[in-house]
């Protein structure tokens, strides 16, 4: 039998192969770099990631870059802080942690923490939640330009049906609850506590000396109540301070404004402590009483400690003392509301956005 070989057809496929393989040569170099970008989520990132000194320069991001497109101005959070001496250090004699910091206060709730953060292990409490930007989009060159050293922008949480019905005091623990997620986090200017900037990215310089997961004392407040009713606060201190009625999932929440007493700090000290619910909102005035700065939790009998003194959960860069005397770090942590402290004397006003 005689085979007949069709020459130019054969020809014709080795061509069409060599074109084939110098195509796919030309786009080897793409492929690595575009699975690359996807390999790492933010906590791979971390476990690798070596600490930096604290006084270790830092790219730092321009006025015009900080991130604030998707947010607006108004939630840059607080941006002049207690490490720029607008809060006083109050831990003087205090010794430093023996070691990673350990808090001698402790929280106590009535209701189970299990029911409280029933969805903390869903979806919903994932980090990537926490945006409404998707979080592959968190960290690319492109976003480094857009979103600057804040970050990206908080979502917008509903409140889940299960919340809704449940009793005020049910759910002011949830918020302490959802908080204290976050216990030793960094002080940083972010707007959500689960971003986590690679090394080289722009960093709003902060007394954690380093960049990393955490955010400040405003967009805190902001994410616990966001987070854990559904309820819209403003990230920026100045403007969460004045806010009387506050967007959320289900309608206006109107807050109940408490009002500093009249007199000198220590006639009404006693008072406050007794007038306050877990779950209020204290707006801290600077030392010289010229504007509000900070804002703080109240736990009230969420929490308790060595002695009596009354609690509170903020993010934090000045120096306070615990009740051993240790300094207490920078950062996300339950302090004492001392009589006589900053916290006390500058007091300006408290929201209660969980009415009665």
């Amino acid at each position: 039998m005689r085979i007949h070989i069709n020459t130019p057809a054969i020809s014709r496929v080795f061509r069409i192969m060599a074109l084939l393989a110098l195509v796919v040569a030309a786009l080897l170099p793409v492929m690595p770099r575009a699975a690359s970008a996807q390999e790492a989520p933010p906590r791979e990132r971390e476990e690798r990631r070596e600490p930096r000194p604290a006084d270790a320069e830092e790219p730092q991001v321009p006025d015009a870059d900080r991130g604030d497109e998707d947010r607006g101005d108004e939630d840059r959070g607080d941006e002049d802080r207690g490490d720029e001496g607008i809060a006083p250090d109050e831990s003087a004699g205090a010794r430093a942690p023996d070691g990673p910091y350990r808090s001698p206060y402790r929280l106590k709730f009535r209701f189970p923490e299990s029911e409280l953060l029933f969805d903390a292990r869903s979806e919903r409490g994932s980090v990537a939640a926490q945006s409404s930007m998707p979080e592959r989009e968190w960290y690319s060159e492109q976003m480094k330009h857009r979103i600057g050293s804040w970050g990206p922008p908080a979502r917008k949480f509903d409140c889940p049906a299960e919340v809704r019905e449940k009793p005020p005091e049910w759910k002011r623990e949830r918020v302490i609850a959802a908080a204290s997620r976050f216990l030793g986090y960094d002080y940083q200017h972010h707007h959500i506590p689960g971003w986590n900037p690679p090394e080289g990215w722009p960093w709003k310089k902060v007394c954690s000396g380093r960049n990393g997961k955490g955010v400040d004392c405003s967009n805190f407040s902001a994410f616990n109540y966001n987070w854990a009713l559904g309820i819209h606060l403003s990230g920026g201190i100045r403007v969460q301070a004045e806010q009387r009625e506050v967007e959320s999932s289900h309608g206006k929440v109107v807050a109940k404004v408490i009002d500093r007493p009249k007199g000198e700090p220590d006639q009404w000290y006693d008072e406050l402590v007794r007038t306050l619910k877990p779950g209020d909102l204290l707006y801290i005035r600077t030392s010289d009483m010229s504007k509000v700065s900070h804002v703080i939790m109240w736990l009230g009998e969420c929490a308790e400690g060595p002695d009596a003194t009354p609690l509170i959960m903020d993010s934090h860069g000045a120096g306070v003392k615990d009740a051993n005397g240790v300094a207490i770090p920078c950062g996300i942590h339950i302090r004492p509301f001392n009589k006589g402290s900053w916290y006390h004397k500058s007091f300006d006003h408290a929201h209660r956005l969980i009415a009665d």
